[in-house]
Order: C-alpha cells, then structure tokens, then sequence
C-alpha cells in the first residue's frame, strides 16, 4: 500500500540517517511517498546511492550508455537517484525499473503534482516497486525554475556520486554537478565527440578536471573501489603494452588502435565504438584523442551515434 508521510528532524524515525538532513540548505520538511518498507532504503543514502542526471533532450547514443552501464551492476545494492524529469532522468529511472535497482524521484514540485505529466505511469511504477518519491515542498506547490535548482542539491547531496551522462552548455545538470563539487562528493560525465553542442557541459567537466571520465560500469568501479572493488577489471598484459607503447609514443595511436580492432574482429566477429572508447581510456588515451583518432582511421563521423 502507497503511504504519503511527512517528517522533520525532530519527528524522523530513528533509522533515518542524520546525513538526509546534513545537506547544504537542509530541508525543513521532506514528504515522501511509497511503501513502508521502501523507507528503508533512505537509511541506506547517501553511502548507496548513485545519482543519474542530464539534459531533457536525450540523445539516443545516452539512452543507450544509460543501460549499457547499469546492465553489468545488476544485484548490487545500489539505489539510482533522479529528478523524474524528461529525457536522461526518466530513462534512468526506467533502466533502475528494467534492471531491478531501487530509484527514488526528487520532485522540484509537491507531491501532488507529477511534472513532467507524461511521466505519471513511470512515477506509479517506480512506487509499485518499491521505490520512493520525495519533495521538500508543499503537496500543491507548482513546479518552477528555481524550486529544481534547488531540489538538485537533495540529489546530489544524498548520493555517493553523481553521473552526468549528457549536458549542453545550459543543462540543470550541471547545477547538480555544481552541487555535487560542493558536497565533496564524486563526479562522473560521460565523454563525447569534440564540438557535440548536445555535450558541452560534459566536455566542460572533464576539461576542468571536475569530473572523473565514465563511459562503462569499469569505470565507475576504478574510482569507487571501496564500494564494489571488484569492478576494477585487472590490465591484461595486452592492454599494458599497450598502455606503456602509447606513454612512451613508441607506436602511433591510429596503429595501436588499427592493431585493437583487428584483435577483437578477429576473437569476436566485430567491435563496437564503445568498446574501443573503453579500451581507450583503460589504455591512457583522453576522450578527445581517442575520437580524433577513430575519425582520422574512418572509424566514425561527427556527431555519429555510438
């Protein structure tokens, strides 16, 4: 049974974690809905929680990288936070529905209200599996600008890190971002094609060094060792060499990434960019030498989806 429940500082259960309410501008006030039991996954937060935001205007290549990620973490205990919005948070929170991860809307409205409308059956979806919506804000408060600004550090205050999987050069995302900086926790963006207006705010990140470069759930296990340590797969002696022959400039990258794709044709039948950019990362390549490399080797076009 679906429960709306209001709670303060003072009168949260005891299982509630001190850390909901140690945010920046902590809330006074936080409203939720969902299950009884799915409160429990609040105690879990922000330890657990991993937080997944980006443009409205989702590219497909983003859709994709959404599940490609989260497909090989399934059964980890982890908990997929977002804003319910429209494009990269809905598909967020529809990949956590698909692969079995608990996801948690933070609404910039009340609870009575579903904005974007279209993401009403996502919402009763995410409550029948036992996730949760929560607001700040009065149950009939309207949506506004300034009220997602401003949920935008809950998410990023409650996760152990946030991904940044697509923000042009006004996202709100990267406002999580900021808040995510701002929180001392970890931030991911995913690499793209130099000059894609789609991705600027994620070239911006990574330029800066603000952001740590994700591309596949590898990635994310390098950097959040403590958590699932597994993940960080061991170099094999191949990708080594490799690694020591690209630092050292003993091969030219379109020959190292020539020799990869026959490799992988020759074990697999064929590669995917994907892959290649993984390997490319692994291998100490930045986003931007990699795509470069790949356009010169007639490996992909500008804005090419991937």
């Amino acid at each position: 049974m679906i429960e709306t429940l209001s709670f303060t500082p003072e009168t949260a259960p005891e299982f509630f974690p001190n850390t909901l309410w140690k945010v920046l501008r902590p809330p006074t006030t936080l409203h939720i809905q969902g299950k009884p039991q799915a409160l429990r996954l609040l105690e879990k937060l922000p330890e657990r929680g991993l937080a997944i935001v980006g443009s409205r205007s989702c590219q497909q290549r983003s859709r994709q990288i959404i599940e490609e990620v989260l497909t090989p973490l399934q059964g980890f205990d982890w908990i997929i936070l977002s804003g319910l919005a429209r494009g990269v948070d809905a598909y967020a929170h529809e990949a956590a529905l698909k692969l079995g991860f608990p996801t948690i809307a933070i609404l910039g409205c009340g609870l009575n209200i579903t904005y974007p409308a279209e993401n009403q059956d996502l919402r009763q979806r995410i409550l029948a599996a036992g996730g949760l919506v929560v607001t700040e804000l009065p149950a009939d408060h309207e949506p506004a600008p300034w009220a997602f600004i401003h949920r935008n550090r809950l998410i990023a205050g409650w996760a152990r890190a946030t991904w940044v999987v697509q923000a042009g050069f006004r996202s709100g995302a990267l406002n999580t971002a900021s808040w995510t900086i701002q929180h001392e926790r970890t931030l991911f963006a995913t690499p793209a094609f130099p000059g894609d207006p789609g991705m600027i705010g994620n070239q911006k990140l990574l330029s800066d060094r603000a952001a740590h470069c994700s591309w596949n759930s590898r990635s994310f296990g390098q950097v959040w060792l403590e958590i699932e340590s597994f993940l960080a797969q061991r170099w094999t002696e191949k990708q080594t060499d490799q690694r020591n022959q690209f630092q050292k400039g003993e091969a030219a990258p379109e020959e190292l990434l020539a020799q990869e794709v026959k490799r992988r044709t020759a074990e697999n039948g064929g590669v995917r960019l994907s892959e290649l950019l993984g390997w490319a990362l692994e291998t100490g390549w930045t986003p931007e030498q990699f795509f470069e490399t790949a356009a010169r080797s007639g490996l992909m076009r500008p804005n090419q989806v991937i």
